[in-house]
């Protein structure tokens, strides 16, 4: 894992034997997903556990946690080049899939309430026709008139 170009998120490479293909945030997301549990397969001791939160809640929030394990110069191959999964201990590895998790579930729960919000208005106007429906026209110029009037009188 690599930060992107303009330092807006993250990249990984994902190597099969001599193939290699690079993939961006969104990607990242779903691809970290399916392959960093495998790699924490051994097992999530209860210390291994503590100690990835423990890592999460230095850095305050998973977004912080992340920036830090992508840009730091840790976990580096041979040559020196940083920022692969396969070097970093257990708890980092654990936090790093909690961390990407977390992101995926908020942005789950914005699109989940922008949806509601949606569903919202579009109930609010529904009810707004229906409610005139069965009304006389000259209703609405009724409640106008009434509605000035007593404007005015306060």
């Amino acid at each position: 894992m690599r930060p992107t170009d303009d330092a807006n998120g993250f990249r990984l490479e994902v190597r099969k034997g001599k193939k290699k293909e690079w993939f961006q945030r969104a990607e990242v997301e779903r691809l970290a997903g399916q392959i960093i549990p495998a790699m924490n397969r051994m097992g999530d001791k209860k210390r291994t556990v503590q100690a990835a939160v423990g890592e999460i809640e230095h850095h305050r929030h998973p977004d912080e946690f992340l920036a830090d394990v992508i840009t730091g110069n840790r976990f580096a191959d041979k040559k020196g080049v940083p920022g692969y999964i396969d070097k970093m201990p257990a708890p980092t590895k654990l936090a790093l899939e909690m961390s990407l998790h977390e992101e995926q579930e908020r942005r789950a729960l914005e699109g989940e309430l922008w949806l509601l919000e949606w569903a919202w208005e579009e109930a609010e106007e529904i009810a707004d026709i229906s409610g005139n429906l069965l009304l006389p026209t000259e209703t609405g110029d009724f409640i106008e008139k009434h509605r000035a009037e007593g404007e005015r009188s306060e």
